[in-house]
């Protein structure tokens, strides 16, 4: 479940600089743009200044940061470049340049991108972000850990980089000392829904299980995608945390929201034989296993299923 939830940390600070060479420039206009996510406004509005002053270097950085917002990463490069090649000094620019670069993929040119803005001023936490999200995501993670804490000492309360830095805590194993940075992260965006999952995995791998629960329940109330993975979630960690009635419960209500779904009848299975219920989980488990054959493979090596390894019914059900 966990390689379905992959690590996005995308910032949109940019540290732009918006130019106002024109008198008829209104930066309000700009800002409530920007708070409300009418970037399609800001994008025309730019364009129209670009006709009137062609060589800003400033006006190509914002739009290619408009772009960039916009899931637009190649034509944000074109326009990031532009500003570069204007004024090659322009570190936000070139931070810009290494967040789209890391959208594509290229985090290589990434870290070349970001380490200019580094070189240029080392003052913004944000260009240290950037180049820890390119090693994070090169499986860096000692590297990137390195650039969060740059950012960090620039910033303790740098949302990104407590982010990056919990997350980065967590893929080397240091679950317990990921929590707080995940936790502060939370605090500043509370519906972030990789914030709350990681903090799922963390407490997870710590045995914390009814720890994860809040958090899985604020993802149940924002997520509709994934809700059923939420559901099947929060139900195996009710299991691990010895509530089983909880856990039946909500498998009773995947069952009904999803009929057609196995994960729903194979989690009532786990818990019906966690309360001694072994017919009745065996009968559940045949039901899952109808409708994903594969769950025969999942249900011979799941722990929580130990117990009756050596039963005729669950033999005959498994294969093995």
């Amino acid at each position: 479940m966990w390689s379905l939830f992959i690590f996005s940390l995308m910032m949109l600070t940019g540290c732009y600089l918006l130019s106002d060479l024109d008198p008829e420039f209104s930066r309000e206009k700009y800002e409530k743009w920007y708070e409300n996510e009418q970037y399609e406004l800001a994008l025309e509005d730019v364009k129209q200044r670009l006709e009137k002053f062609p060589e800003d270097p400033m006006l190509h950085n914002e739009k290619g940061y408009v772009l960039h917002v916009l899931g637009r990463y190649e034509e944000a490069l074109q326009s990031l470049n532009k500003a570069i090649e204007l004024d090659n000094l322009m570190d936000s620019a070139l931070n810009n340049k290494a967040m789209s670069l890391n959208k594509l993929g290229e985090y290589e040119q990434a870290i070349v991108a970001a380490q200019q803005a580094i070189d240029i001023s080392d003052k913004e936490p944000e260009q240290f972000i950037n180049m820890g999200n390119a090693h994070f995501l090169l499986e860096r993670y000692e590297k990137a850990l390195e650039y969060y804490n740059h950012a960090l000492a620039i910033d303790d309360h740098a949302p990104y980089a407590l982010y990056g830095k919990g997350v980065s805590l967590y893929f080397l194993y240091e679950d317990e000392k990921a929590v707080p940075y995940l936790e502060h992260y939370i605090k500043v965006y509370p519906d972030d829904i990789d914030g709350l999952w990681y903090l799922v995995y963390v407490h997870e791998a710590l045995g914390e299980y009814s720890d994860t629960l809040p958090y899985l329940n604020k993802i149940i109330e924002f997520e509709e995608e994934h809700q059923l993975n939420a559901l099947d979630y929060k139900g195996f960690m009710l299991t691990y945390a010895g509530h089983f009635k909880e856990a039946e419960e909500i498998y009773n209500y995947i069952i009904e929201q999803y009929p057609n779904e196995g994960i729903g009848y194979y989690g009532k299975s786990v818990a019906l034989v966690q309360q001694g219920e072994i017919d009745q989980g065996l009968e559940e488990l045949a039901r899952a296993i109808e409708l994903i054959d594969t769950l025969k493979d999942t249900a011979f090596n799941d722990p929580l299923l130990s117990t009756i390894y050596d039963n005729e019914t669950f033999i005959e059900l498994t294969g093995y």
